[in-house]
């Protein structure tokens, strides 16, 4: 089957490269022969204008007789005549009326003519309605003058009638001789191609890794050479197989298991090796990079100058880069020279450790520990001037030292709240994928955090109301939502007007259960809303402490909706309130 497939292949390259010049050379040779038709047609009929020219100029013909005359002649010669006055006037025609014929001032053979000229022109004719070729001469008295312009034409469908004759017979000798060298050229193809089978069936045994099969072709020298070249070269790829084979093996897993990327280049920085992990670091998505370029491949010049100092030092070097993506992302690179077996340097060796996690990590920590010093810095001073306070006598004071302790304790307080948060916080940060998922009913946990805080929202006349079908479920963590629902519905609480609503939703969209809690508080200002999931962000710092809030809330929220591979949108209008929509998926990978 594959046999014909090539031989089919070729036969029809062979068959393109035969027919199509003899096709191009038929056309051509039409073409040319009708032109030549109309060239020797054209030619004839200046000849002939030439001796009526002679005849007219000779002859001492009056008006009255010129329709008699061109008659006349159209009768012997078969040829139209037409006499036209210099101003372009039909004077006599041989085949129609003058009277009634159109000015052939415009006429390009005219105009010719009128010029001192032989016009000659091929167009259709409105009069008699066919393809002409036309003549024009001028005619002269005898003292010079133009008297007027002989026009003769000729139909041009003797010649098309001649031309179609040539057609058929070119084209009964391109049908035969085009037959004759495609069956001639397949046998002959078939007959020349079958060393060359032979020759690829051991090549396709070679690359499948049968080194045993010997090739034996026809007698031809130059495929014979070829044989036993394939023939020896099987052999020695049988005997260094198994070795290269074992050492290719062993790179491979080794290169694939790192988890630093491996890149390596030849002196002229022309790419000898780059593992998956490498490839994933640089995001390079081509596969075929062997012989390219590192500047083909690698446009981060921080990188390339890299290498270029290990080849030009011949020393390990080491250095810090940012990759400036869609998110910087931090690299360390450790580099040496490349060494062959001999010992011979072949180039340039650096492994890539992404530290981006670390880097960010150790970026949060110092965020976390500015912002935890700063917000414990606030009560612990408090409580230490009130407790100073107390100790210089105000503990002597009962009323003052009650409402002294009472800021202590409420101070204290919110030191528990910041504590309990940041633990939150870190459970989630620990092993968030072994948060338990099961399918719980929705509107009693809904139903549920809203009494919870019924006590707070009774206090400004917040009314919440519910809408979820009684019989909705969805597979969450239940503690977790609920802790969700209820950070978000307190906020919505603490940043409402008195006697507004609360509006709490849920539905399922597709694969997803969304909830909804919307608001009609002060609303929050598009600049805000980027940043609103940060740790200890706050839009109005004053107020958020006056509410008792730690800055941690929404960060727990996204946090947890993270955990179930949930999604969080906010929607915000200043003074007109706000919208949560929590997404979570039923099905991910």
């Amino acid at each position: 089957m594959g046999n014909k497939k090539f031989l089919w292949k070729l036969y029809y390259v062979f068959a393109i490269l035969s027919i199509v010049p003899l096709v191009i050379l038929a056309i051509y040779a039409s073409s040319l022969f009708r032109d030549s038709l109309i060239t020797a047609d054209s030619d004839l009929l200046v000849h002939r204008s030439r001796l009526v020219k002679e005849r007219l100029e000779s002859s001492s013909i009056d008006s009255l007789n010129i329709k008699e005359f061109v008659s006349r002649f159209d009768t012997l010669s078969n040829m139209r005549l037409t006499l036209i006055l210099p101003n372009g006037k039909v004077a006599a025609d041989s085949r129609e009326d003058a009277s009634v014929m159109d000015n052939h001032a415009d006429r390009p053979e005219v105009m010719e003519a009128i010029n001192g000229k032989t016009g000659l022109s091929q167009r259709y004719s409105f009069t008699l309605k066919e393809n002409y070729i036309y003549s024009a001469l001028p005619v002269y008295d005898r003292e010079g003058k133009l008297i007027y312009v002989l026009r003769t034409g000729s139909p041009l469908a003797l010649i098309n009638t001649e031309a179609r004759t040539a057609n058929a017979s070119l084209l009964f000798s391109v049908v035969f001789f085009g037959l004759l060298i495609l069956v001639g050229g397949y046998f002959a193809i078939k007959k020349l191609l079958e060393p060359v089978y032979e020759l690829r069936d051991a090549a396709v045994n070679f690359s499948g890794g049968n080194y045993s099969l010997k090739v034996y072709p026809a007698k031809d020298q130059e495929l014979g050479i070829i044989a036993e070249s394939l023939n020896s070269m099987a052999k020695q790829l049988d005997e260094k197989l198994d070795i290269i084979g074992e050492q290719n093996n062993l790179q491979e897993v080794v290169l694939k298991s790192m988890k630093e990327g491996v890149l390596a280049v030849d002196y002229e920085e022309r790419i000898l090796l780059l593992n998956e992990t490498a490839s994933s670091i640089l995001s390079i998505k081509d596969t075929n990079l062997t012989g390219k370029t590192l500047q083909e491949v690698i446009r981060v010049s921080e990188i390339q100058k890299f290498f270029k100092k290990i080849i030009s030092e011949g020393n390990p070097q080491e250095a810090e880069i940012i990759l400036q993506h869609d998110k910087d992302k931090f690299l360390q690179l450790s580099g040496t020279l490349l060494y062959d077996m001999d010992n011979k340097a072949l180039g340039a060796l650096v492994v890539f450790n992404d530290i981006s996690n670390l880097k960010q990590l150790d970026t949060l920590k110092k965020d976390l520990v500015a912002n935890v010093s700063h917000e414990l810095r606030t009560p612990v001073t408090t409580i230490k001037g009130f407790i100073e306070t107390l100790k210089e006598g105000a503990i002597d004071d009962p009323k003052n030292a009650v409402r002294f302790l009472n800021i202590i304790s409420k101070h204290i307080d919110r030191l528990n709240m910041l504590i309990d948060d940041l633990l939150i916080l870190a459970k989630l940060e620990e092993k968030p994928e072994e948060i338990k998922m099961d399918v719980e009913n929705i509107r009693p946990l809904l139903k549920s955090v809203t009494e919870d805080l019924e006590f707070k929202a009774n206090e400004k006349k917040i009314s919440i109301n519910i809408d979820c079908d009684e019989k909705l479920s969805a597979r969450i963590n239940k503690h977790l939502i609920e802790q969700a629902i209820s950070n978000l519905l307190d906020n919505a609480v603490k940043y409402s007007d008195k006697k507004t609503n609360i509006e709490v939703s849920a539905h399922n969209d597709e694969d997803k259960l969304v909830i909804v809690i919307k608001d009609e508080g002060y609303g929050i200002s598009q600049e805000h809303i980027p940043r609103l999931f940060e740790r200890f962000y706050r839009i109005d710092k004053g107020r958020s402490r006056e509410e008792g809030g730690t800055g941690l809330g929404l960060a727990i929220v996204k946090h947890i909706i993270n955990t179930m591979h949930g999604t969080i949108d906010v929607e915000s209008t200043l003074g007109e309130g706000t919208t949560f929509i929590v997404k979570i998926p039923q099905k991910y990978d």
